[in-house]
């Protein structure tokens, strides 16, 4: 079935519409996404605020409504949240005495209910903490899925399916669809400053649709201001500066996290060694690490740390000015020390202005 066609509702149904205006087709993480079903029955999406997670887990659900007969969406984010869903759920399933079920009798039936049979999804979008969800989960043993969304990599014993960015060919496209033009040059230069990061396209896409200004315009008044556009809202409820700012408000109570991430934003390399890192104390930088991973601000690769470049951008926004001049030259002696080219004129800029303002 084409994700474009809306399949025919299973018996209970409560998701958003699926939309594919701002969202690539992903089709290599669908198939991730139901090898994971099939062999587990538990499948976490991961990865940082912006990468279309959500939309994903909806675009499965949508592709896949015909394999059950309950898909449901629940708001993942505390326990009052999934107590609510399940409620919720349990009046939609006609459960005995449903409207006299307080919170934990309704996820309790419920578990029970579903752990018996077969053919449901569980969508659990926007989990903080993997072990909040675990008294939630019913059993999967009798062909149940569950689906969730989190920033948060690390389930244990799960293997996990990683949402980054899209493709640069499929970044061209959306842009070049969503504006009706056909600059694939200004198209390609401008995915990349975004990082080819999913809700920051669409937000660009948003707004020049919305001003009426080329691509290639927008490109410049980007490169020129770049905070001030991640900031703007247009038409978007969401913009990529505010799908971080619980993260990052969680990181910057965590001093050696914040100072990690701080340092990081004026590193000029995507692929940043641990051994210049190496005025760190170990156990304070794995500390700052496993802080930053907690919310996929951070991607751990072989030998080297990586910072999304529209991260870096947003951090160095919110710095204060003796802070940003501070982190700045940290970077700059790294740099030096390793042997690499100094921080970009951006970097050198963001260091000796003020923050943008929107």
């Amino acid at each position: 079935m084409s994700h474009s066609e809306v399949p025919p509702p299973p018996e209970i149904w409560s998701v958003p519409a699926s939309t594919s205006r701002n969202l690539a087709a992903r089709d290599d993480l669908l198939a991730e996404i139901g090898a994971a079903l099939a062999r587990r029955g538990v499948a976490p999406l991961c990865g940082l605020g912006g990468t279309g997670k959500t939309k994903l887990a909806i675009e499965y659900a949508y592709r896949n409504a015909g394999a059950y007969d309950t898909v449901f969406l629940i708001d993942g984010q505390s326990q009052a949240t999934m107590d609510a869903s399940f409620v919720t759920l349990a009046a939609e399933m006609r459960l005995p005495e449903h409207e006299q079920l307080d919170p934990a009798r309704a996820v309790g039936v419920v578990r029970s209910k579903l752990g018996r049979r077969g053919r449901w999804l569980l969508l659990f979008d926007g989990v903080r903490d993997p072990s909040e969800v675990e008294p939630y989960i019913p059993s999967v043993s009798h062909g149940g899925h569950i689906l969730t969304t989190s920033q948060n990599p690390i389930w244990r014993g799960l293997t996990t399916v990683n949402v980054r960015g899209i493709e640069r060919a499929e970044s061209v496209r959306f842009l070049l669809q969503r504006t009706g033009e056909t600059d694939a040059e200004s198209a390609d230069a401008l995915a990349e400053e975004l990082g080819d990061l999913p809700l920051a396209l669409a937000q660009a896409g948003a707004y020049i649709e919305e001003t009426g200004r080329p691509l290639a315009e927008y490109l410049a008044l980007f490169r020129q201001r770049p905070a001030a556009l991640l900031e703007r809202p247009v038409s978007f409820p969401v913009t990529v500066a505010t799908a971080w700012e619980s993260s990052l408000a969680a990181v910057f109570s965590h001093q050696a996290a914040a100072e990690l991430l701080s340092l990081c934003s004026f590193l000029p390399m995507d692929a940043i060694p641990r051994r210049s890192l190496g005025e760190y104390d170990p156990l304070a930088l794995d500390d700052a690490i496993a802080m930053l991973r907690l919310h996929s601000l951070i991607e751990v690769r072989p030998h080297a740390l990586s910072v999304h470049r529209l991260v870096k951008i947003v951090v160095r926004n919110q710095l204060r000015r003796d802070d940003r001049r501070r982190w700045m030259e940290a970077a700059r002696r790294i740099v030096q020390a390793s042997g690499r080219i100094s921080p970009s004129t951006e970097e050198e800029r963001e260091g000796r202005t003020e923050p943008e303002s929107g």
